[in-house]
Formats: structure tokens, sequence, C-alpha cells
């Protein structure tokens, strides 16, 4: 079921850091995307804590489907995003943030290619990022804050380890945002947005169509 990759994280990783504010700004990043694009059947690969499955409970027309490596996080499937026992286009978005770079580099194009054979509409993929971030900000009185953010890759981040349990990060590992992307659009998937959130800096969100 999953495959030759072996669990990485266990369960009682996520006891001590589900709460953290940094946590909290990806789960509400996530919910917020997908109370913009109006989703409505939801698969998320990696459940992590649980924390969006609980979120949607008290919404009855939103359906929720977890799939994810440990069984003992209890999804609703035990598999591997390489290979989901899932219908092409069963459904409108598929989510996996901070889940693709447990497996090597290689995998990644075959990880992207069945989120985009499982959704029918969207995919919004989270990552790590270890590239140098520049930005400014200003406010409008009509439109609220703008932000404006160069990021670039840096040589020396090579010589820091890998972020636990990673196989590789943007910026780090040879494995560049281009590569990333590339990788990404060769999947079928245009690039609707992508961004770093603004205190979970290292978490880059893309934002997919198909």
């Amino acid at each position: 079921m999953s495959g030759k990759y072996e669990t990485q994280v266990q369960a009682s990783c996520y006891d001590k850091h589900a709460f953290h504010p940094l946590r909290i700004e990806s789960i509400t990043e996530q919910l917020r995307i997908l109370s913009y694009y109006n989703c409505r059947n939801i698969l998320e690969i990696g459940v992590g804590k649980g924390l969006l499955k609980h979120f949607l409970i008290p919404f009855p027309e939103i359906t929720h489907t977890s799939i994810d490596i440990a069984e003992d996080l209890h999804p609703d499937y035990v598999g591997s995003v390489t290979n989901m026992p899932f219908s092409d286009n069963a459904f409108d978005v598929a989510i996996c943030c901070q889940v693709l770079e447990h497996l090597p580099f290689e995998m990644f194009e075959t990880g992207m290619k069945e989120l985009y054979r499982v959704t029918e509409d969207l995919a919004i993929v989270s990552l790590p990022d270890k590239r140098r971030r520049f930005g400014l900000g200003a406010c409008f009185c009509r439109y609220g804050w703008k932000l404006l953010e160069v990021n670039f890759e840096r040589s020396k981040v090579t010589r820091a380890p890998l972020g636990s349990e990673h196989f590789w990060e943007i910026g780090h590992g040879g494995v560049s945002y281009k590569n990333v992307k590339d990788c990404i659009q060769k999947s079928g998937f245009e690039v609707l947005q992508c961004y770093r959130l603004l205190k979970q800096e290292w978490h880059c969100v893309f934002v997919l169509r198909k």
C-alpha cells in the first residue's frame, strides 16, 4: 500500500507542533483557498493531526476524503500519493501540503501527475522553500495591503542540513524553483498562484488549475 517508502513522521510527532502558530497559519491559508474557490469535494493527501478534517466536519455540504501512508494517522485510505486508489477526476480539489518533499525528487513529477489525474479542477500544493526572500508592502485605502516579493537562490544553503526527514527542498538538495515549476507544468497543471506565507516563510504555496 505505501510502496517502498516507509512512514517518516510518526503520529506522536504532530502532538507538540500541531497547535503551533505557524502550523495554524498554514492550515488557515489552506482553508482560505478552499473557501475562495468554493471547493466541495476535497481530497487531502497527508493528514497530519487532522485539523483540516475537523474544521470541515460542521459543513455537511463539503465532502472530505483523506489518504496517507501512515496508518496510525487514521486516514480514510492508506496509500501513496504516487499511486492513489481513486478514479480519474474524482475530486474538485486535491490538497497536498508539506508532503512531496518526503519522496526523492525523481518521484515528484509522478506524484504531481497523480494529483492531476484524480482532480477535476484544482490542486493546492505547498513545499518547503529555502530561498532567500525580499519584499515590500504598501497599504491602499480601497485595496488593503499589497505585497511585492522577490525570491532568489543562495549557494551556501546547500551546506546547511535539510529539514527533518526531507529528501529535498526548494533551493536545497540540488532542486531549484525552476526544477519544481517545470515538473508541475509537465504534469499538465497551470500555475494560478505561487507565493510564500507571510510568517511561515519556508512554506511555498502553489495554487494549480487543471
